[in-house]
């Protein structure tokens, strides 16, 4: 449950970097969490009603978690526990419907792992990766890729119905890298706006990618885990988005400077 607070509170900070009519376009749409812990996956979407709602699952929390943790510790440690992380978590979630992205026991070594700026500095990495993660889902709807997030008409035929929380979005590619490109732009105008708090930047969004891409190279083109981890079936290539993130970073840079 503190993840799902944790969650609520960052998408409010993008929700608040937006301008007044996009706001306007996303204010109020719920964030519903899938308890099932063995699907990693965030998409928007609209319901038979055509009510707009953004799904996030457990299992895409835990990865989050877990990312954010070994991140922390190997950049105050000089460690390589991201590393072991992918070496222990990938070869399973490739292979199994029932595997998890959490954090292994153990993994963090006991003598640090309760180190109070190791969780300082992995909560700045939880929040960051949130923030562009959900960040790109807010896009879709303000972006008018689903069509129900104003109550306007869907214009572009991109979400047909009621999408299963376990199935695919169906956004097309074009979309999806708007929506990357949108939702780091917004992430980066919130981070702005944090200061003299911690201020969020691209490292984030590419962590979580570089965990994707290493999960698309461990499956097999049409295996049934690519149909289970239904982000890879619903949004690009991470080899992809990553060039798209980063570009888009250092424009946003380029034109706020300071």
């Amino acid at each position: 449950m503190a993840w799902q607070a944790e969650t609520r509170s960052v998408i409010a900070e993008d929700v608040a970097a937006l301008t007044p009519d996009n706001q306007a376009r996303v204010r109020g749409v719920p964030l519903v969490f899938d308890p099932n812990p063995f699907e990693i996956n965030a998409f928007a979407a609209c319901d038979a009603q055509g009510n707009p709602g953004i799904v996030g699952t457990e299992g895409l929390l835990e990865a989050i978690d877990a990312v954010a943790q070994t991140k922390a510790t190997d950049e105050l440690y000089g460690t390589h526990t991201y590393d072991q992380y992918l070496a222990a978590v990938v070869p399973s979630l490739a292979g199994s419907s029932q595997a998890s992205a959490a954090l292994p026991l153990g993994l963090i070594p006991t003598n640090i792992l309760n180190d109070p700026r190791r969780w300082s500095r992995a909560h700045e990495w939880f929040d960051e990766i949130v923030a562009f993660t959900f960040g790109h889902e807010l896009s879709h709807h303000w972006l008018g890729h689903t069509g129900c997030a104003n109550g306007s008409p869907n214009p572009l035929g991109i979400v047909q119905g009621l999408l299963s929380r376990f199935g695919p979005t169906n956004f097309t590619q074009p979309a999806e890298f708007q929506a990357d490109t949108e939702g780091m732009n917004t992430m980066l105008a919130a981070a702005r706006a944090r200061v003299p708090q911690y201020r969020w930047n691209e490292e984030g969004g590419l962590a979580l990618l570089d965990f994707f891409l290493h999960l698309e190279q461990a499956s097999a083109p049409g295996v049934a885990n690519q149909i289970r981890v239904a982000f890879l079936g619903s949004h690009p290539p991470s080899a992809l988005r990553i060039p798209i993130v980063q570009a888009t970073a250092r424009i946003w840079y380029t034109q706020h400077p300071g």
